[in-house]
C-alpha cells in the first residue's frame, strides 16, 4: 500500500498481509472481469501502471487482455511485497514483460506519458491527499491512455444495513452505531488515515484534474452466505470470518483503531462505551451462529469501478 497516512500499516506481514490476500481471492468473478475488460476496451500490448499494487492482483487479473507483448509495472512502497510480486509474477506474466518497483504514490518513479492504462484497487481509502495521487496517475499516463479506479463505499452499508440472522436493534441503537461510525470516519480523515466514503467522490476529483470520458459503474455481486454453506466461495468466506474479521486479536485491534479515530473525530468516550457493548455482542453471536453453520446473510456494499480518459493533445 502507498504512502499518505500518518499511521502507515504494514501491509507485507501479519494480519495485513492475510487480508490483503483473502480479500482479493473472490473479490471479482470472470464473468465480471470479462466485462470490464470489454468496457475498457483492453487489448495487447498496452503498457499498464498499478499503483499501490500490492502482490500485483490487477496484474494478474487483467493478464490475458492486454499482457500479450504488453508491459505491467507495479509500484508499492512495501518492498517485501514487491519481492515476492515479482517471484510470482513469473508464474502468469506469459507473453509480455512485469516489472515492480518502490515508491511513493505521491511521487510516482515514472516519467511523464509513460502508460496507456494507469490502475489502483482499495487505494485511494487509505490516503490523506487522494486527489494529489491521482493527479500523479494522470501525470505518469499518455495523452488518450486510460484511468481506472475501484473503491468501495463503507460509509452507505452503515446506513443500508444487510438481511442477517443477527439481532435487529431498535432505532435508537442504530442511530447511535451510525453516528460512531460517522465519527470515526471524521477522526481517520482528521489524522491523515483517509476516507472510508472515498468512492463517489473520485470522479468529481478526476473532472477537476481534467479527464474525460468518466463513467462510473458498481460491482454488481451482493454478499451472501446461506447455511450450510454449499459453494466453496461461501465455505472460504466463512472461515475467514472467524479467522480474521471475529478473531480475539483482530477485534480488539480494529476497535482500539476505532477508538482512537472516535475520539479524534470529537465523539463521546461515553458513546464509544455503549457501541463497543453492541459490537461485542454481535460479535458473540455471529461467531456462535457460524460455528452451528446458523449464521446467514445477504446485502449489497457498493464498489465503485470509476474510469476516464486523458484528453489527446
Amino acid at each position: 500500500m502507498n504512502q499518505g497516512s500518518k499511521t502507515k500499516k504494514d501491509w507485507s506481514k501479519g494480519r495485513f498481509r492475510e487480508m490483503l490476500v483473502w480479500q482479493r481471492r473472490n473479490m471479482w468473478t470472470d464473468e465480471t472481469i470479462e466485462r470490464l475488460a470489454r468496457w475498457m476496451n483492453l487489448r495487447p500490448g498496452l503498457t499498464a501502471v498499478d499503483i499501490g499494487c500490492g502482490l500485483g492482483y490487477l496484474g494478474y487479473t487483467y493478464w490475458k487482455y492486454f499482457g500479450d507483448g504488453g508491459h505491467y509495472i507495479g509500484v508499492d512502497i512495501a518492498g517485501k511485497l514487491l519481492g515476492d510480486a515479482a517471484e510470482t509474477c513469473k508464474e502468469w506474466a506469459i507473453g509480455g514483460r512485469a516489472d515492480f518497483i518502490e515508491g511513493d504514490a505521491y511521487h510516482i518513479p515514472l516519467p511523464d506519458n509513460t502508460a496507456d492504462w494507469v490502475m489502483s484497487q482499495v487505494v485511494m481509502m487509505h490516503l490523506e491527499y487522494p486527489e494529489r495521487v491521482l493527479a500523479e496517475m494522470v501525470r505518469i499516463l499518455k495523452p488518450g491512455g486510460l484511468i481506472l479506479c475501484k473503491e468501495p463505499d463503507n460509509l452507505r452499508p452503515v446506513l443500508v444495513g444487510a438481511c442477517s440472522s443477527l439481532p435487529e436493534y431498535d432505532i435508537e441503537t442504530r442511530l447511535l452505531v451510525h453516528k460512531v461510525l460517522y465519527t470515526v470516519n471524521r477522526g481517520r480523515k482528521k489524522m491523515g488515515r483517509g476516507d472510508a466514503g472515498i468512492a463517489p467522490k473520485i470522479p468529481h476529483m478526476l473532472t477537476g484534474l481534467g479527464i474525460d470520458e468518466i463513467e462510473v459503474r458498481v460491482k454488481e455481486s451482493a454478499s451472501y452466505l446461506e447455511p450450510p454453506y454449499p459453494t466453496e466461495v461461501q465455505k472460504q468466506t466463512a472461515a475467514n470470518m472467524k479467522k480474521y474479521m471475529l478473531a480475539d486479536d483482530q477485534f480488539k485491534a480494529h476497535t482500539d483503531e476505532q477508538k482512537e479515530e472516535f475520539l479524534a473525530g470529537g465523539g463521546d468516550i461515553k458513546d464509544f462505551g455503549k457501541f463497543l457493548v453492541i459490537g461485542q455482542e454481535q460479535r458473540r453471536v455471529q461467531l456462535r451462529q457460524l460455528e452451528k453453520n446458523e449464521f446467514y446473510i445477504c446485502g449489497a456494499y457498493p464498489f465503485y469501478i470509476i474510469k476516464g480518459r486523458k484528453p489527446r493533445k
